[in-house]
Formats: structure tokens, sequence, C-alpha cells
């Protein structure tokens, strides 16, 4: 072999796919191929013609025209072209030309097709459909720790809930109980609907200790409408949820169907993040000092989270059911300092707090929903004053201020319910540009601490509207392709040039250009269906459920959606054990080939979405 076959087989060895065959492949491969030189202009494949080569380009740069002339993508050393075409017969459906002197490596048709023939990485690498070269290599990234339980549901430990009518007499739910060796029974109405529940340590306390007769009926000494868990909660909210109150116990209840019983036990066998252990200590601090030196291990609980490789999703609860403890802790705080409420409210937060899927780089957003009972006479001060320690508290733990004031502190979002109603009719009812800035903001709420019920209100009702409102839903979808993958993202090159931070001409920025146009087209999906979650992952659930998508786009989106979710949670984690503030900007230069080649795949998934987006709802005509 000599010198110049030799430097080819140290540059295929770099290649994906043909890193992962062996060096006698890659030699067979070296002897055969032929180097072609271009001119920066020169085009290389032309629509029509046929085509009998794969090129791989050793250096340089081309870009891949349609045949309207739109602009396909901009590919560069170690990047594949005129593939497709060897695939399908020869025939060129897309032109390829040179932009700058351009050195390839082509390799015959016959041998390619062979390769992809013997080579089950080689097939998988080159497969038509990018939603499949997706998935593969999530399963490459993903770790096999099933049983941590920040990647667990409840229903991955629930149990089948035994259940007994509200008639029945202690003593013949003993015995049931006794049966089944079950420690916990679930009690019901008439009509099957949860009634209560009642466990060992009830037969103990309220039988046995007060002597009561056993022929007494059940409903005596059960608990009454107890706290209830959902199927799809994350069992690390379920132990902490549990461990506050003190419960063992707690049914699982899907809409209104009891579908299953969770112990303290089961999900203690299965706890092993140190996630748990720092909100257990969150919520026995006793002061902001204290919480913010517990929020100092956030970032390297992340960075532990993406070394065990977990799903994104379960990453962001993780990190988000953190920043939710501190919060809660406050608001207890702030209580215990200025006295119970004088009037019911609703602690709300808005964003990816409210979405559970914050990283290490997070403001804070958040809001009062007042009861309307509230009078600024008479409780103005108190509020503000709550407002005001969780604000600054949130602010001394590394959940800085909102640059854009969308804070409880700002009174515009402290107020009753009635003008929230107000605020949300006239966003959805007259969706000018800056009512579409809040809408991406307030359209995703939970509430954290207080009269949940005054949220569920006003969520049913925002709902009710934005289903119908088929002129808002237009002005939504316009306002989400503002923002839109980066197909076109080359070596350093990144497609941001209006971009006035400092950081976005060091790399992609995987927030706005790659996680945003995804929470964005799940947001509109979910309010133009009347469907209820905010969590990314469970809009696409339930959209896919509601038939406003199909399942395998759905799955083709959430695996688009993890894969560029993990690249910037690397990259986070990459900086914080350097020792660097994490941010969203990741230099394509940072990312292997196969790396660049799989996030292209994600971005197009998404801008295909974008497209049959603007199609149904119509958005053209509003841009």
């Amino acid at each position: 072999m000599d010198v110049e076959q030799l430097a080819i087989c140290d540059f295929l060895a770099k290649c994906p796919p043909l890193t992962d065959l062996s060096a006698d492949v890659r030699e067979e491969v070296a002897t055969v191929l032929q180097v072609m030189r271009f001119r920066k202009g020169e085009e290389i494949l032309t629509i029509g013609a046929d085509n009998a080569f794969a090129y791989l380009i050793r250096a340089g740069a081309v870009d891949v025209l349609l045949e309207n002339g739109d602009w396909y993508g901009r590919f560069g050393d170690s990047d594949w072209v005129g593939y497709r075409s060897v695939m399908r017969g020869g025939k060129v459906s897309m032109t390829v030309q040179a932009i700058e002197d351009t050195v390839l490596y082509a390799v015959p048709g016959a041998l390619f097709l062979d390769l992809i023939a013997r080579f089950e990485r080689v097939q998988q690498y080159f497969a038509e459909r990018k939603p499949e070269r997706l998935r593969i290599a999530l399963k490459e990234i993903r770790g096999n720790d099933g049983l941590a339980l920040v990647a667990m549901h409840v229903r991955d430990l629930m149990k089948l809930p035994m259940l007994v009518g509200k008639t029945e007499s202690i003593q013949q739910v003993a015995c049931q109980m006794n049966d089944y060796n079950a420690q916990a029974a679930i009690v019901t109405e008439a009509d099957g609907s949860l009634c209560g529940i009642v466990t060992d340590v009830d037969f103990r306390k309220r039988v046995i200790a007060e002597g009561r007769s056993t022929s007494t009926p059940i409903a005596d000494i059960m608990t009454l409408n107890p706290l209830t868990l959902a199927p799809r909660d994350q069992a690390s909210e379920a132990l902490l949820l549990m461990a506050r109150r003190n419960i063992r116990h707690l049914p699982v209840v899907d809409n209104v169907d009891i579908v299953g019983v969770v112990s303290a036990s089961d999900l203690l066998r299965t706890q092993s993040s140190s996630a748990l252990y720092l909100v257990g200590d969150i919520f026995a601090a006793k002061d902001v000092e204290r919480l913010a030196e517990l929020s100092q291990s956030v970032p390297k609980m992340l960075v532990s989270l993406v070394r065990q490789s977990l799903p994104a999703n379960d990453i962001g609860q993780s990190i988000t059911s953190v920043g939710q403890a501190i919060a809660r802790r406050l608001l207890m705080m702030a209580e215990q300092q200025f006295g119970a409420p004088p009037v019911p409210y609703a602690f709300i937060v808005a964003g990816s707090m409210a979405r559970r899927e914050q990283t290490a780089h997070s403001d804070q957003d958040n809001g009062m929903i007042l009861s309307d009972a509230y009078n600024e006479a008479e409780h103005g001060d108190y509020f503000r004053a709550i407002a005001k320690y969780v604000s600054d508290g949130l602010n001394a733990c590394g959940y800085v201020y909102c640059p854009g004031d969308v804070m409880a502190t700002n009174d515009q979002w402290r107020q009753p319910l009635s003008v929230w109603r107000g605020y949300f009719a006239n966003w959805i009812e007259n969706p000018q540009p800056k009512a579409l800035m809040y809408a991406s903001i307030f359209f995703d709420l939970r509430c954290l601490h207080g009269d949940k019920r005054l949220l569920d209100e006003l969520q049913a009702e925002i709902l009710a509207k934005t289903k119908v409102q088929t002129l808002f839903q237009a002005f939504m979808a316009g306002n989400a392709l503002s923002h839109k993958p980066p197909i076109g993202f080359f070596r350093g090159f990144v497609l941001d040039k209006d971009s006035k931070d400092a950081q976005a001409d060091k790399g992609m920025d995987m927030k706005k250009r790659g996680v945003v146009p995804v929470i964005d087209l799940a947001r509109l999906y979910a309010l133009a269906g009347g469907i209820a979650p905010i969590n990314t992952w469970e809009r696409f659930e339930a959209i896919a459920d509601a038939g406003l998508m199909t399942r395998t786009t759905v799955d083709d989106l959430r695996d688009a959606f993890e894969f560029i979710s993990m690249v910037r949670l690397q990259h986070q984690a990459k900086q914080i054990e350097n020792g660097q503030k994490p941010n969203n900007y990741v230099p394509p230069e940072e990312l292997s080939a196969l790396e660049r080649r799989h996030l292209k795949d994600a971005f197009e998934v998404i801008a295909t979405m974008q497209e049959s987006m603007a199609s149904r709802y119509q958005a053209d005509r509003f841009r």
C-alpha cells in the first residue's frame, strides 16, 4: 500500500460508518475509490443525471439544492453526499455544487451497496428514514439503569388495588386484607368511585387502641378523600409527597378510575437518586442561607444524571424537583414569617419549571393568582412581602430574576382570578405580538403552593377558549415558526447572524433553535386540542391519544426532541466539569461527525413537522 492509500485509510477510519468496520474493509474501500477534485461553483451532481458513486467529502464544502432551487443543506469534511441516488437506482434528484475548492472520495456504487448488504451498521447509518437513524442513535447513548427512581413513574411501581365498599364491616375488610396479604384497602362508594383508604395502621390506632367494635362500617376508621397519584407521576415526586405528609400508602387514579395503590416502601426499595436526599434536606432547611448552600449541588447532580445516560425528560424532572422544592420551602418560610394568608392564593410558576424541564441554566418565571376576595388596601402589603421574600430567595439560590420581570413581585402578575381571566381572554381573542409573547410564557403554568383550584378553574376556561379560537391558533403557529432549527449549520458557522448574544457566534443555540421549536409545536397542538398536560413529553402522548398527530409522527418528534436535549445536556455537563458557566451554545466542532449527522436528522424532522403545522393552522396567511 502506497503513502497516498495509507493516508486515505487513516481518513476513512475517522468517518462514520466506516469507523465501525475492520481495517481490512477500509483498505478494500481505499483501493477502489477515486479521488475527484472540483472547483468552487462547479456542479458535482445535476438533477436528472445518472450517478454511479457515493461521495465522501475529504476537504472543502458543498451545497445541496432541491429541484425548485431551494437550499437543502450544506455539507463538509467527513459528510456523505450522492448516496441516495445510488440507493435508488442512480437517478439524481438534487443538485450538488461545490461552494469552495473540494476534494471527494468517490466510492463505486456497487461497492457501496455491497457494504450496506454486508454490514448492519452501514445499513443503519444510511437508513432512508431519518427518524429510524435517530432511534438507533438514542439506543446507543441510553444507559441500562432502568431501576433509577428518577427514571421511573408511579405506573412502574403501583400494585393492583384491593377495593372494598364503605358499608362493609371492619372485620370483613380485615379478613380480606389478611387473605390478600394487603397492607391497605381502597374504600369505594356504591358507584365504584374513590371514597377513602384504610391501612393496617388504622386497625391498630382506631380499632384495637380505641376498643372499637369490629362490626362497625369500615367508613368509620378510613381516611376520607385521600390524596391521590396519577400513573404518569414521577416516582421521585410521589416519594417526596409521602415523606412530607407522613403517608405510607396512596391510591393511584387515572381520571376517575382507581387503577392501583403505591406504598412508600415500594418506592424506597428502588430509591437510588441523590436528588431525593437533596430535596429532603431542602424541606428541612431553616433559612435562605442553607437553601442557597444546598442549591449549589444542582450542577453536580446534573452532571451525574447525564453521565448515567438517563433520558432527558427524567433529567429535567429531577432537576426541576429541586427548584420546586426550594420555591415551596421559601413559601412555607415566608408564611411562617408573615403569617397565614388573609385570602386564598395560588403561587404559580411558568416556563421550564412549570413543564418540569429545567436544566442548569434557568431564571425564574412566576406569579400569584389571588382569590377574588382580595382587597388591595387590606391584603396588598402581605402578598407583596411574600412575593419579594420568595423571589429574592430564589435569586440567592441561583434562580436569577427574570430579565422580563415576569415575577410575582411585579404587580401585573400578582392579581385576583378575575384579572387573570381578563388577561387570557385578551391574549386569546386579540393575538397581537405582545400577547403572543405572554402566551408562550403563561400557557405553561403549574401551581406550586396554595389553593390549586384557582389555577385549575382558570386553565379549564383557557382550554375551552383556545380550542375554538382559530385566529389565535393561526397566530400561535406563525409565532412558533419564528424559531426554526438550523438545518444549514456547518463547521463553526451558525445561522444566527442577527443574534445580540456574544456567545451566538461560538455555537448553535440548542435552546432557541432546537428545544423551543418542539416545545412550541407541542403547546400549539395541545391548546388547539383542549389538552391539559404541560410537560412536552406528556403533551405529545396526549396529542397522539387525541388523534391530532399520528403515533409515528409523535414518536419521531419525541426522538428528535430527546436527541437535541441530550446534546444540550451533555454540553452543559461538560462545561460544568470544566468549571465553566453552562450555556445553550454548542459549537459544531465540539460534535463528532456522527453526532452532527444525527443532529441534522433531528432538525429536519422538526422542520418537516413545522411545515405540517403551518399548513394545518394556515399560519402562512399571517406571516
